[in-house]
């Protein structure tokens, strides 16, 4: 079905993709590729479908060499993929005609047209935007439509690179009811999903090992996650139900969301946020907040969330001043409301790139606040994100793989030495020890002196980092003065993916409290 023979891909500038790649996949198996950031997965897939062309080796699927125009053309039909970044592959004006137009193509007539739009309309709960403009939706309503508009092809070869990267916990039933849709509907459907999640990855049939563009190793998931060393070895985590059935070490997490004292040398900084109004279209029926008012602090971190469409991203890009309120004040408290004082890392990584390489896009932000030494600065970004700057430094940004464009992303807003640090969906794209390292980063950040948002759909992150949680929803705000506090009072599940996330409940007082699974495992011991 699917065929690497020697598979070797070299991109411009020298990096190497893939190296020497062999693998066979079989018509009906469901196969879960997993690896560090890097590592060689988006390369992989993109081979399948014949956006990337082999520089070396041989390519079959289904028969065909993707790699040939005419033969291309015949496999089109068949293969189905769905980017990591949705704004990758939506091209149409409007989200009916985005999920129409491969049916289009086909030649589907028109009632069969409708009846299959109107069924992945429903299924994505994407009814209520038939009409709207794709480029208005929200990053988790637009990785819904484009896992619709791939979806309702019914292809035989199924290709989902982390489709679930910008979902809620809403959004990521709805995947998973699709995916199961689909299976039940076509017995022998090849899916080949690449995850950052052991816990999504242990669901399927065989898993692959990338490493440093080579496979690493392939086999079932009991055998996989049953070897602690094999999987220290290849970057991906343990999930929880092989470390106790194996007796793993659990990791000793850092409490990341505990504050260090300091010694104010200066007067606390703030951004207040007073009867904020806020509407893309006029009219007070269309405001997406209804006169919030919320004072960010330095030194702290605070997670925002929310269900997908809520007006998060919206609610930071006033706080930036990418954005002007329709009616309200936003004030700036000790310090100078200059360009670069609040900066954001956008969900999208690359929208944030405009340089041929990664040192240049490091540098640009201190350069341009007249710092004395931009290179010790970019320097000290490197350090901060864990880019190697011997490996990175003439790399092509847009040849990096999700989660060090994620990494570069941090780096060129640091090197701007702000006073507010907005994260938009920080982790998505990251590895395992990419997140962890994402928790060291804003550990001492806040050590800095630094004030943080995290919007987040990642429970386990909101947990470990958070002082305060702000939630958006139906216009309004409402704030939780700390991360127990919220997961007892507030209906998260829908808007939370909690892998590793616990809740227990102390039996002689009757308090629950929260805790990942290794903060767990230490109460217990």
């Amino acid at each position: 079905m699917i065929r690497f023979k020697n598979v070797t891909y070299q991109y411009p500038g020298g990096f190497r993709g893939l190296n020497r790649v062999n693998l066979n996949i079989s018509r009906g198996e469901k196969i879960a590729v997993i690896g560090a950031n890097g590592s060689g997965k988006t390369t992989f897939a993109l081979h399948i479908n014949g956006i990337l062309k082999a520089s070396s080796g041989e390519v079959s699927v289904s028969g065909y060499n993707p790699a040939v125009e005419e033969e291309n053309r015949l496999l089109k039909p068949e293969v189905g993929m769905v980017f990591q970044n949705p704004d990758n592959q939506l091209i149409t004006m409007t989200v009916e005609r985005e999920i129409a137009f491969s049916l289009e193509n086909q030649n589907v007539s028109h009632q069969e047209m409708k009846a299959r739009v109107d069924n992945m309309l429903e299924l994505f709960d994407l009814m209520k935007y038939r009409q709207k403009l794709t480029a208005e939706l929200s990053g988790g309503e637009k990785q819904r439509l484009a896992l619709a508009a791939v979806l309702v092809t019914e292809p035989s070869i199924l290709v989902l690179d982390e489709p679930d990267s910008y979902l809620d916990q809403t959004g990521l039933n709805i995947l998973n009811d699709a995916i199961g849709m689909l299976l039940s509907r076509q017995k022998d459907l090849t899916l080949v999903r690449i995850t950052q999640y052991s816990s999504v990855a242990e669901e399927y049939d065989r898993m692959i090992i990338f490493s440093n563009g080579s496979i690493f190793r392939e086999g079932k998931p009991d055998e996989i996650f049953s070897d602690g060393h094999l999987c220290r070895a290849a970057r991906i985590e343990v999930p929880l139900k092989y470390r106790i059935q194996n007796g793993f070490d659990f990791p000793r997490q850092k409490k990341y969301s505990e504050r260090r004292p300091s010694d104010k040398t200066s007067a606390e900084k703030k951004i207040k946020l007073e009867s904020i109004e806020f509407g893309y279209e006029k009219g007070w029926e269309n405001n997406l907040f209804d006169r919030i008012n919320l004072e960010i602090e330095s030194e702290k971190a605070y997670g925002l969330v929310g269900p997908t469409g809520s007006g998060k991203s919206t609610l930071i890009q006033l706080m930036a001043g990418l954005l002007k309120p329709t009616a309200g004040n936003i004030l700036y408290e000790n310090f100078e409301s200059k360009p670069g004082a609040v900066v954001i890392s956008f969900q999208q990584s690359e929208r944030q790139f405009f340089l041929s390489t990664v040192n240049r896009e490091i540098r640009f932000g201190a350069e341009n606040i007249k710092a004395s030494d931009p290179q010790k600065i970019a320097d000290d970004c490197y350090r901060l994100v864990g880019l190697e700057k011997g490996k990175f430094a003439d790399r092509d940004p847009f040849s990096l793989s999700g989660g060090e464009k994620r990494r570069l992303s941090f780096a060129a807003i640091l090197s701007l030495e702000p006073a507010f640090i907005m994260f938009d969906e920080p982790t998505c794209g990251l590895d395992y020890s990419g997140g962890e390292l994402f928790k060291q980063l804003v550990v001492e950040l806040k050590s800095q002196g630094k004030g943080i948002v995290i919007i987040s759909h990642q429970g386990d992150t909101i947990l470990g980092l958070a002082d305060e949680i702000l939630v958006l929803n139906d216009g309004g705000l409402d704030k939780y003065d700390s991360v127990n506090e919220f997961f007892k009072s507030s209906d998260y599940n829908k808007f939370l993916s909690i892998p590793e996330l616990i809740s227990y409940q102390i039996t002689d007082s009757g308090h629950v409290d929260c805790f990942t699974e290794s903060q767990l495992y230490e109460k217990l011991e």
